[in-house]
C-alpha cells in the first residue's frame, strides 16, 4: 500500500511474512512482520521492518482506512505506527501517521521510549480508497490462523 500526500511526503506499508511459522492459539500472538517506508515533507525518508501488527489489526486497519470505523484515531499492540483522521475540506482527508520504537527514523535526535515522528498525508478521497483496496489485497496473503472471535 502507498499513501502519497498531494503536498509532499508518503507512506508505504507492505506485510512480508508470519513473525512465526507456526500456527498460534490466540489472535494476539499471530504477528506479521511489516515493511513500513516515508518520507516527510521535508524529503527525509526512512524504512523500518518488525513485527509490528498481528493479523487482526491488519484487517483493523484495512476497515479504518475504508472507513467502515468511525474512530478518528487507530493504534496497535505494538506503538510502531499509528494514524489520526485530523479535520479536511469535503472529499479529502488530512491523515496524520506517527511513528516510534523499531519505526522511528533512524535520524531521529534522542533516545527514550517516548520519541515520536509525525507526518501528515493530505490525501483525496479516491488515493484514500485505492490504498484501502491495495492493503486489502496484500493482507489477503495473510489469513488469521487462529480464531478471532477472541479478539
Amino acid at each position: 500500500m502507498e499513501i502519497a500526500s498531494e503536498t509532499g511526503g508518503w507512506l508505504r506499508m507492505r506485510p512480508l511474512r508470519y513473525e512465526f511459522e507456526a500456527a498460534p492459539g490466540d489472535p494476539t500472538e499471530d504477528w506479521l512482520v511489516v515493511s513500513v517506508a516515508a518520507a516527510g515533507l521535508d524529503g527525509h525518508t526512512w524504512q523500518s521492518e518488525s513485527p509490528c501488527l498481528t493479523v487482526a489489526e491488519t484487517i483493523e486497519l484495512a476497515d479504518w482506512l475504508h472507513g467502515r470505523d468511525d474512530s478518528d484515531e487507530l493504534a496497535f499492540i505494538e506503538p510502531n505506527v499509528a494514524f489520526r483522521q485530523l479535520p479536511a475540506e469535503p472529499g479529502e482527508h488530512l491523515l496524520e501517521v506517527a511513528f516510534s520504537h523499531e519505526s522511528l527514523p533512524p535520524w531521529l535526535p534522542g533516545t527514550g521510549l517516548n520519541r515520536v515522528h509525525r507526518i501528515q498525508l493530505e490525501v483525496s478521497e479516491d488515493a484514500l480508497a485505492r490504498a484501502a483496496g491495495d492493503w486489502s489485497a496484500e493482507i489477503g496473503a495473510f489469513p488469521p490462523r487462529s480464531d478471532l472471535a477472541a479478539w
